[in-house]
């Protein structure tokens, strides 16, 4: 009976896992006909401010989900993400990968950063978190994960690309990646106010993640 017990509870644990690895509980907090833009890596200096330009210009709001040592690095943008009516989250302190990192610094370091960005919303970088790290900041945070990445930062992809892979979002509503990262400048920029415009056309309306 010990033996069948011991199966039970390891055939459970590795579902649990298998479905945060896969992304499937990424769909949580979805909103129909809404748009939750993010962005992830920030601030940084230049790409947050014309990304913060677009939206001006556009007329939306979104959630930045910010990398506090490099809140310390731009404190004076940081500021201009929130005075613009913007959201923040918080998306560690060193960008840690939650399955690399052992638990009592991955939480130290997630302390260490809200800090400096206080707020109860968190994005797991990479979308990689572990069960017990997980188990223990959903007491504390909303933990955001997203239904569309844009992969922006990959090189070889082009705006067109992101477009395609973040379509169902302008169309249907859903929470979306782009990054305020050097990596994904010329990808992000080119493909965001398309995005935004597209979804518009749709009858969708974006919003700011609370908790």
């Amino acid at each position: 009976m010990f033996i069948y017990l011991i199966i039970t509870i390891f055939i459970f644990a590795f579902s649990i896992f298998f479905l945060l690895k896969k992304g499937l509980f990424w769909h949580i907090f979805r909103e129909k006909g809404v748009v939750f833009l993010t962005f992830d890596d920030g601030p940084q200096k230049e790409v947050t401010e014309q990304i913060l330009a677009i939206l001006a210009a556009e007329k939306v709001k979104a959630t930045f989900f910010c990398v506090g040592e490099n809140v310390q690095r731009y404190p004076e943008i940081f500021e201009k993400i929130k005075a613009q009516g913007h959201a923040v989250g918080n998306h560690t302190m060193k960008h840690l990968n939650g399955w690399h990192t052992p638990f009592q610094i991955y939480i130290q370091d997630v302390k260490n950063a809200n800090q400096l960005i206080n707020s109860k919303l968190f994005r797991p970088p990479h979308g990689r978190i572990g069960l017990r790290q997980w188990w223990h900041l959903k007491k504390t945070f909303r933990i955001v994960f997203w239904t569309n990445l844009s992969y922006d930062w990959v090189r070889t992809n082009s705006p067109e690309k992101c477009l395609r892979l973040i379509k169902s979002v302008s169309k249907y509503g859903g929470i979306v990646v782009f990054h305020d990262n050097p990596k994904a400048t010329d990808n992000m920029l080119e493909a965001l106010p398309v995005f935004i415009q597209q979804a518009k056309k749709n009858g969708l309306t974006f919003k700011v993640l609370s908790v």
